[in-house]
C-alpha cells in the first residue's frame, strides 16, 4: 500500500440522527475477517468517526484488500440523543441475551432491539466466514469519561494476548471478572478472539487519530491490508503513551461499583493510571466519602452521570507470571483441580471454590491456569475454563 492512499476525506457527511447499522463493509472469498464495533455507548464518538474516515480511504483500495471487513454501530438511539444508553447499558446486557437469544424482553428497554439486531448481524458474519473456513477476529472502539493514555481491555485468552501485546499501549487483564455482561464477553465465549481498544477521554481530540491509527495497524496485523515500515512507525508514535504509563500488563485487583451515579461523585483531575495510596479520599458517594481500599494506579474513574463502575484499580503485572500461565493453561494440573481443598468440579472446565476452607491464592492459582474467576458470594468463587 502506498503512502499517498492513506489520505482522508476532508468533509465527512455522517448523520447522528439515523446513523446506518453497518458503517461499512467489504467482503471477500478468501483472507481473514475483521468486525469492529463501534458506539456501543452512544456518547462515544471517536469509533464511529474513525471508521468513517478509514472506510473513504479503503473504499478506494477494495482491489488490494486481502480479506473482510465490517464496522458496525452500535447503540443507535444513544447516539442520537448523544447520551451513554438511554435504558440498559448496551455493553452490559450480552450475558443476558446468550441465555436469551430472541427480542422477547419485558423490561421495555431500547437497547434490546439493537443487541438483538448485532446479535442476528454477528452471527450472518459467523456464518457466512465459517463456511469459507476464514479466520475471524472482533474489536470493540471506546472512550472514558476520564483524561487517558490509549490501553487495550481484554479477556484473558492467549489469543487475545498474543493480539493485543501487538500494540505499543497498556493491556488490562481480568476486565471480564469485573464487569460482566460485554460484547467483547460474548464473542470470547463463542469462541472468537475479541479485544477492546480505548483511545482516550471522550472529548480529547487525539482519541479520533489514536483510533485511525490503532485500526491501521490491526488490518495490517490481519494480514488484510501492507503497510510500509515507515506507517507502521508513524502510527505507533500516535499510539505510545506517556512514560508514566509503561506498555506493560496490568490487572485490575478492585471494582467499586455504584448504584446510582447521580450520587456519585469522583474527586476531579485523576487520569487513568494516576498513582493512589491507600486510604485517599476518592470520591463521594450518597454524600459519604469513598477511601481507596488498597494503593495501585486508579482505572477508568467516573466523571458521567450514567454508569455503575465508580473506579477501578491497577497493578501491574510481571511478564514472568504471565509467561507461567501460558506454558501451564493447557498443563495436566487442570485434571487434578477438584483434589484441592475446597475446591469441586461442578462440570468440565467450571468449578467452585469455598474461601472459607481454600483461603490462600486462589485466584492466581486459577489465573495461572487459565480460568475466569467470579466471586458468587463473599465466601465462594466460581472458576470458568476461559
Amino acid at each position: 500500500m502506498k503512502a499517498e492512499l492513506m489520505q482522508y476525506s476532508p468533509e465527512l457527511d455522517i448523520e447522528l440522527d439515523n446513523i446506518e447499522r453497518i458503517l461499512w463493509r467489504h467482503e471477500a472469498e478468501e483472507g481473514p475477517a475483521l468486525v469492529v464495533f463501534a458506539g456501543i455507548h452512544g456518547n462515544e464518538l471517536a469509533g464511529i468517526y474513525a471508521c468513517k474516515k478509514i472506510s473513504y480511504t479503503l473504499s478506494k483500495m477494495k482491489d488490494r484488500l486481502m480479506g473482510s471487513v465490517y464496522m458496525i454501530s452500535g447503540n443507535r438511539q444513544a447516539i442520537k440523543k448523544g447520551v451513554r444508553y438511554l435504558d440498559r447499558d448496551l455493553n452490559r446486557i450480552w450475558g443476558e441475551l446468550s441465555e436469551q437469544p430472541d427480542d422477547s424482553r419485558t423490561d421495555g428497554a431500547t437497547e434490546w432491539s439493537e443487541a438483538y439486531d448485532i446479535f442476528q448481524l454477528v452471527n450472518a458474519i459467523i456464518d457466512k466466514h465459517q463456511k469459507l473456513g476464514q479466520s475471524i477476529k472482533f474489536i470493540d472502539l471506546h472512550t472514558t469519561s476520564a483524561e487517558s493514555c490509549a490501553f487495550i481491555p481484554f479477556n484473558d485468552t492467549l489469543e487475545n494476548r498474543r493480539s493485543a501485546a501487538l500494540f505499543p499501549v497498556p493491556q488490562i487483564l481480568g476486565i471480564e471478572e469485573s464487569i460482566h455482561g460485554t460484547l467483547l464477553s460474548f464473542i470470547n465465549d463463542l469462541g472468537y478472539p475479541a479485544i477492546g481498544f480505548e483511545a482516550g477521554g471522550h472529548t480529547d481530540p487525539q482519541a479520533e487519530e489514536r483510533m485511525e491509527a490503532f485500526l491501521w495497524l490491526y488490518l495490517h496485523f490481519a494480514q488484510i491490508i501492507n503497510l510500509r515500515l515507515e506507517e507502521m512507525h508513524r502510527y505507533e508514535s500516535v499510539l505510545e503513551t506517556i512514560p508514566e504509563v509503561p506498555d506493560q500488563y496490568y490487572e485490575i485487583t478492585y471494582h467499586h461499583f455504584v448504584d446510582d451515579a447521580r450520587k456519585f461523585i469522583m474527586k476531579k483531575g485523576y487520569r487513568n493510571f494516576d498513582v493512589i495510596k491507600e486510604g485517599e479520599l476518592l470520591a463521594y458517594e450518597n454524600k459519604e466519602p469513598v477511601y481507596a481500599p488498597s494503593s495501585g494506579l486508579i482505572f477508568m474513574p467516573l466523571y458521567q452521570q450514567k454508569g455503575n463502575d465508580g473506579f477501578f484499580i491497577l497493578k501491574g503485572r510481571s511478564p514472568f507470571w504471565l509467561e507461567m500461565s501460558s506454558i501451564f493453561r493447557d498443563s495436566m494440573v487442570n485434571n487434578y483441580l477438584h483434589l484441592l481443598p475446597g475446591v469441586k468440579r461442578i462440570s468440565p472446565g467450571s468449578f467452585t471454590v469455598d474461601l472459607t476452607i481454600a483461603r490462600f491464592f486462589v485466584k492466581e492459582i486459577f489465573h495461572l491456569l487459565g480460568y475466569r474467576v467470579i466471586r458468587k458470594n463473599v465466601h465462594t468463587l466460581n472458576c470458568f475454563k476461559r
